[in-house]
């Protein structure tokens, strides 16, 4: 790969494949348990986490790593830092991630919080019907810091790990999904990452 006139040398770690088959793997086993319905198990997670502390507003911030325009983000700050793999790869990251969670979610149909488990509380932006499996949120948070993580300095990194999970356990909070939902966006988020780093590769330098 080149930037500018410089060719930047590009390594692919055999552990990024190994990654993505298994996440990959798991996402797909995890779709059929949700398509099924909700388990009494999974029931009382949710309510569990659902029901704790009531609405806490805080919560929304680590909730924004989630948000669809995070990977463009870093496409382009990662194209005018000269990051040329990453760019490429956190480019294509949203359009792949958005295909495999829609067509996912268009198969399994499983239905929000809302209706399957009616005495759910639902807080800030939960909404109340369309498919619920798999968390969008937590799968774009996931796939975004891993893109990232090569590039980052490690406490930087353990910040924005932490900040995937309060993801995903938000939206299982604010009665958007259900457990099960957000284990999914997780292993989607790694299975995309994965593949796009074992496809394009990183710099030789890991930065």
């Amino acid at each position: 790969m080149t930037v500018g006139d410089v060719v930047v040398a590009t390594v692919r770690r055999p552990r990024d494949g190994r990654a993505a088959a298994v996440s990959g793997a798991v996402y797909l086993a995890l779709a059929p348990l949700a398509a099924a319905g909700l388990s009494r198990p999974e029931r009382v997670g949710f309510l569990a986490v659902n029901r704790f502390g009531g609405r806490m507003p805080a919560l929304r911030v680590p909730q924004q790593l989630g948000t669809p325009w995070v990977l463009p983000l870093v496409a382009v700050t990662a194209f005018v830092a000269r990051r040329q793999h990453l760019a490429v790869s956190a480019g294509l990251a949203l359009p792949l991630e958005k295909a495999l969670e829609v067509g996912v979610k268009k198969l399994t149909r499983r239905r929000r919080p809302a209706q399957l488990a009616p005495e759910a509380r639902l807080f800030d932006d939960a909404p109340v019907d369309g498919p619920s499996y798999p968390s969008g949120h937590a799968a774009i948070a996931t796939c975004a810091v891993l893109l990232a993580a090569p590039y980052l300095p490690r406490p930087v990194l353990a910040a924005l790990s932490t900040a995937v999970g309060l993801t995903a356990v938000t939206r299982v909070h604010q009665g958007a999904h259900f457990p099960l939902d957000a284990v999914g966006g997780v292993s989607l988020g790694v299975c995309v990452a994965a593949l796009l780093q074992y496809t394009f590769g990183l710099p030789a330098s890991g930065a």
